[in-house]
């Protein structure tokens, strides 16, 4: 019978002893690694955090509601509310309908009460939109913090209004005190504290109602 010098590896015998040598410690070394990735700190920058803010939070439209509508107004009244409800009509952001009714003055007589009746356009419920929020400035921004197994970190910034709607213009609008701040934000910018979350492979920004 021949026999040959060299030994046929075989399924019983497994694999060499020398390979278990080699393998064990790349096995422990591969599961650490990943073990590691898992509790990494993500990377954020400011110009990464700038990037995110200019996505998810600035170029949003700024709303106002000054008054809850459908609301009667006198034609009559000259009151601040009648004077910026006529302006936002100019300006077709509202609606505007003749409304007559009658009161009764005593002895059974009546007058007639002629009213503006102003709505929003379109039924719109979260008022008229006056600008967009720009971002200003980041003014401090911490590293990242983890709680409740999610990556989070604060910053403390300041934006402006922009593309600001004609009718903010006004005299009569710029007695409303949100109104004049916006026209002002450019020199005299707000200021706010947001939250980016890191979920899904990237950062965005935490919004309070979101799971």
């Amino acid at each position: 019978m021949l026999s040959s010098g060299f030994r046929t590896q075989t399924p019983e015998s497994g694999y060499p002893k020398c390979m278990e040598v080699i393998m064990k410690p790349l096995l422990q070394i591969f599961l650490l690694f990943l073990s590691g990735l898992s509790h990494a700190v993500p990377y954020i920058n400011q110009d990464a955090a700038v990037e995110v803010l200019n996505r998810d939070y600035a170029g949003q439209w700024l709303y106002w509601k000054p008054v809850e509508l459908p609301l009667a107004v006198l034609q009559t009244d000259k009151s601040a509310e009648a004077s910026y409800l006529s302006a936002l009509y100019e300006d077709g952001m509202v609606t505007r309908e003749r409304q007559i009714t009658t009161e009764p003055i005593g002895n059974g007589r009546k007058r007639v009460v002629l009213s503006w009746l102003y709505d929003w356009q379109g039924g719109v419920s979260e008022g008229t939109a006056y600008g967009r929020r720009r971002l200003h400035s980041i003014l401090t921004m911490t590293d990242p913090i983890e709680r409740d197994g999610e990556w989070f970190v604060e910053i403390h910034l300041r934006w402006y209004a922009d593309q600001l709607a004609d009718w903010t213009s006004q005299p009569e609008m710029k007695k409303v005190r949100r109104i004049r701040r916006a026209l002002e934000s450019r020199d005299k910018p707000f200021e706010a504290t947001v939250y980016l979350v890191y979920r899904n492979y990237h950062w965005q920004l935490w919004q309070p109602d979101t799971p």
